[in-house]
């Protein structure tokens, strides 16, 4: 395709030389795999932003999946085989170490950071995709490798990891399909985009890359599925959040909603009242909720009296 950057010898041999190193499994990558594993454990128990976010510039799951991204397009069967190979390892590594960690410690609790990655929908899968762009990008131009951080950052791998890992500590088999989903789904959305990009800056011809494309292509539909699913119940968790977000009933008004379970629909929400609420209130104000969202509620409530 002339309207295609095409690499040249110089750049096609330097960028095969870093992806075949990546792609083996040295010391250094698997020792860092389970620390940095082991750190988003921590973070995830501790309902910590920044440890999460130190874990994940520490894991260096990255640098295999854009080789894997490379065979897969050249259809290079070493290259692909040895990066899923230690891809493999490295997520074996970082599974026993969170499930160690979980059994060693004493919290059984959901918190916010779990939760958040037990529920994948599509745009977790728009992240991987353009992440896989960059990291593709940022592997062939050496000028811009610096980002290689912001990558890792931003696609998030190693949380996931860990989350599934908790959830089979935990024998928690919801948390741990739901981070398994969200853990596939960034592997093959960075897989396909980075083969795309590849062949964009002249890594391989188009008739040599289709198969990989068109394999990587129908992996992330087959994942997409049941992100669908996810999407369609964040858009109405959502829908709900705003339809009751000060809703009233009488003189008390519904605060800070938030959607617990999803089948039956259970409502997490803080009633305020100038008066005291009793159990005729209550069930006055659950149907008036259930109403407003079009199908039975069940209500969990925090009762505040303005005084």
């Amino acid at each position: 395709m002339p309207w295609v950057f095409h690499a040249s010898t110089h750049e096609f041999k330097g960028l095969f030389t870093v992806l075949r190193e990546n792609a083996r499994p040295s010391s250094a990558y698997l020792t860092l795999m389970v620390l940095s594993t082991m750190l988003a454990t921590f973070g995830l128990f501790a309902n910590s932003t920044p440890v999460i976010i130190g874990a994940m510039i520490l894991a260096p799951l990255m640098s295999p999946i854009i080789s894997l991204s490379m065979g897969v397009l050249r259809q290079d069967r070493k290259l692909t085989l040895q990066s899923m190979k230690t891809i493999g390892y490295g997520l074996l590594l970082g599974y026993v170490a969170a499930i160690l960690l979980t059994w060693l410690s004493p919290l059984q609790a959901m918190n916010d950071e779990i939760t958040a990655r037990i529920r994948p929908n599509l745009l977790d899968l728009g992240v991987a995709i353009v992440s896989g762009i960059a990291g593709a990008y940022a592997h062939a131009r050496e000028e811009v490798a610096k980002t290689l951080a912001g990558v890792a950052i931003a696609v998030a791998l190693v949380p996931p990891l860990a989350v599934s890992g908790i959830g089979i500590g935990w024998a928690d088999w919801d948390a741990f399909i739901g981070a398994l989903l969200l853990l596939m789904t960034n592997l093959a959305g960075i897989v396909l985009a980075g083969s795309f990009t590849f062949m964009l800056l002249g890594f391989s011809p188009l008739h040599l890359a289709k198969k990989g494309l068109l394999v990587s292509l129908l992996v992330v539909v087959i994942v997409s599925m049941p992100l669908g699913y996810g999407s369609f119940t964040m858009i109405r968790d959502h829908k709900v959040i705003r339809s009751l977000s000060n809703f009233t009933v009488d003189d008390i008004t519904v605060k800070q909603v938030s959607v617990v379970r999803g089948n039956p629909m259970t409502l997490s929400v803080t009633l305020v009242s100038e008066e005291p609420i009793d159990n005729e209130d209550l069930d006055r104000v659950k149907a008036a909720i259930s109403r407003e969202v079009g199908t039975e509620v069940m209500l969990e409530a925090l009762i505040v009296v303005k005084k």
